[in-house]
């Protein structure tokens, strides 16, 4: 089956794809998925009968959704048409199939995500409709053997706009044995005409020991999964920051210490140093602490404060994408972050 041309390939020394966590395998590589069960088995079943054609995995980033999205990938490579799947979605990572999935090869699978910018050498921040355009020719080959075609979008909150309505376009007509499995961290960025056209599979946040044993296996800090919330990234990404800054970020975060100039200040500050990308460590707390905060607080806070902090949540997000665009000043965002978060805890009275 003749593949559609590729994306520009990163430069030498860049990681192969965007968002990859440094000694952690991509999730093509992946061979183990941590927790999870559930979710795996209603994949499995929903394959005995007539098969879906489009799958939406959404959750909070981090906890396994692409892992997941390649290991039904490679259970779908190795299998025989009109039979089922293995309940756990196992396949064997030495057979041709899965190692050529592994190596980003397989001709049945497209993983489309942010694509290299060589003029700006760096990833873009969206995932762009030329990318998205690659789904036409894709489709439009012959599968071998009758297998399956595999679309993996990851994530849907990286379209833009025009990327987002070719994608509508390509799931209005699949063909037969193709299968879209697409990937959203954030549930309301995905447009409801694209959610219409999906079985959604919500995948919850790992329970601590399941974070421990994937830090463990990965050779980083056991004790560092609770910090990360029920997301093996969000741990992994505390980890390299180290133990202290963590614990700096989570003191100043508190609702009665960030009231005070002084303490955003001090957050601002820790955020702007340089090293191994401390802003993104710092602007994750923040982000925890406003999810924290709303989800804490449901039923029992006016509406005004959790509107503020849903707000503040999609502005720091937001706040990601223009750093790495514009280069701005890591201080004054952060600073800007800080002084909402304070706003957000007066309203809901916690200060």
């Amino acid at each position: 089956m003749a593949r559609p041309p590729r994306a520009p390939r990163p430069a030498e020394g860049a990681p192969a794809e965007p968002d990859l966590i440094d000694n952690a395998p991509a999730p093509r590589e992946a061979t183990s998925l941590h927790g999870h069960e559930d979710a795996v088995a209603r994949l499995a079943a929903s394959f005995e009968g007539a098969a879906p054609q489009s799958i939406l995995l959404e959750g909070p980033r981090g906890i396994g959704k692409a892992t997941l999205a390649f290991r039904l990938a490679r259970a779908l490579a190795g299998s025989v048409p009109g039979t089922g799947l293995d309940p756990r979605l196992a396949s064997d990572p030495n057979a041709p199939g899965s190692r050529q999935i592994a190596a980003g090869t397989h001709p049945g699978v497209l993983h489309l995500t942010r694509p290299w910018d060589d003029k700006q050498k760096r990833f873009k921040t969206e995932l762009t409709v030329d990318e998205v355009r690659r789904i036409v020719p894709f489709l439009g080959a012959t599968a071998a053997h009758g297998g399956w075609r595999i679309v993996i979008v990851d994530a849907v909150d990286d379209l833009n706009l025009n990327a987002a309505n070719a994608l509508l376009k390509a799931l209005e007509e699949p063909p037969r044995r193709g299968l879209f499995v697409l990937i959203a961290h954030v549930s309301g960025r995905v447009l409801p005409t694209i959610r219409s056209r999906c079985r959604a599979v919500r995948l919850r946040p790992l329970p601590a020991d399941a974070v421990a044993r994937a830090l463990t296996e990965l050779g980083a800090d056991p004790s560092l999964a609770k910090a990360g919330q029920g997301s093996v990234r969000r741990a992994l990404v505390l980890a390299a920051a180290g133990a202290d800054v963590v614990r700096s970020a989570a003191r100043i975060l508190e609702p009665r210490t960030l009231r005070e100039a002084r303490a955003q200040h001090q957050l601002a500050d820790l955020a702007a140093q340089r090293r191994d990308d401390q802003f993104a460590t710092v602007l994750e707390l923040v982000l925890d602490a406003a999810a924290d905060r709303a989800r804490n607080g449901a039923g029992r806070l006016p509406l005004a404060a959790l509107d503020a902090y849903a707000e503040l949540y999609l502005a720091a997000t937001d706040a990601r994408r223009r750093v790495e665009v514009f280069n701005l000043d890591r201080k004054e965002m952060m600073l800007a972050l800080t002084a909402r978060l304070a706003a957000a805890d007066r309203v809901a009275g916690l200060t």
